[in-house]
C-alpha cells in the first residue's frame, strides 16, 4: 500500500515582521540620538539636518527591502514613516535657521528651493512607480483569466490542429471554406 508523502507545513512567521520592524525603529531611534548627543551644543542644528537626511536613506531603504517581502506592509509603512521624518525635519531646520541667527535668509531659501525640488523629485517617482504598478495589475488580468480556463491536453491541441484532420463537407447551397495554409 503506497502512501503519499506528508505535505510541509507552512511556516508561521506571523511576529517576525513586525519584531523586525520594532527593532529597525528603536535602533533608528538610538542612532538619531547618537546623532544628536555626539555632535557639540553648538551643532546640533547640523545634527537635524543630517537626521533628516539620514531618515530619508532609510525611508529608500525600506522602500527597496518591500521587494524582499511577501507582504510587506511593515516595510511600507516604515518608509513612509522615514520619508515625511526626513522632509519635515529638513524643512523645519532649513525654515527656522534664521530664526536663530543659524542661518542668513539668502541660504535657509536656498536649503528650502534643493529640499523642495528633492520632494517634486521623490513625488515624480512615487507617482511613475504607481502607473508602472497599475499598468502591472492591468496586465494581469488576461494572465488570470488564462491560468482559469481548464488545461487541454497535448493529445486534445495535437488532433484539433493536425493536418490529417478532414475538414467538414460545406452544407448544402453555401460557399466553401476557405482553406487556411
Amino acid at each position: 500500500m503506497a502512501t503519499s508523502p506528508p505535505t510541509p507545513k507552512p511556516v508561521d512567521d506571523k511576529w517576525s515582521g513586525p519584531l523586525l520592524t520594532a527593532l529597525f525603529l528603536v535602533a533608528a531611534v538610538l542612532l538619531f540620538a547618537l546623532i544628536y548627543y555626539a555632535l557639540p551644543q553648538h551643532q546640533h542644528y547640523g545634527a537635524l539636518i543630517l537626521i533628516g537626511i539620514v531618515a530619508l536613506f532609510f525611508s529608500l531603504g525600506s522602500y527597496l527591502a518591500e521587494s524582499f517581502s511577501r507582504q510587506p506592509t511593515a516595510q511600507r509603512s516604515l518608509a513612509w514613516g522615514f520619508f515625511g521624518l526626513g522632509f519635515a525635519m529638513l524643512f523645519l531646520a532649513i525654515g527656522l535657521g534664521p530664526t536663530y541667527s543659524l542661518l542668513s535668509v539668502t541660504w535657509a531659501l536656498v536649503g528650502l528651493l534643493l529640499t523642495v525640488v528633492a520632494l517634486i523629485v521623490a513625488v515624480a517617482l512615487m507617482r511613475w512607480r504607481g502607473r508602472a504598478v497599475a499598468h502591472t495589475e492591468n496586465r494581469e488580468i488576461p494572465r488570470e483569466q488564462w491560468r482559469s480556463e481548464p488545461t487541454q491536453s497535448a493529445f486534445s491541441y495535437a488532433a484539433a490542429n493536425s493536418p490529417s484532420v478532414p475538414e467538414a463537407a460545406p452544407a448544402p447551397g453555401s460557399p466553401p471554406p476557405p482553406r487556411s495554409k
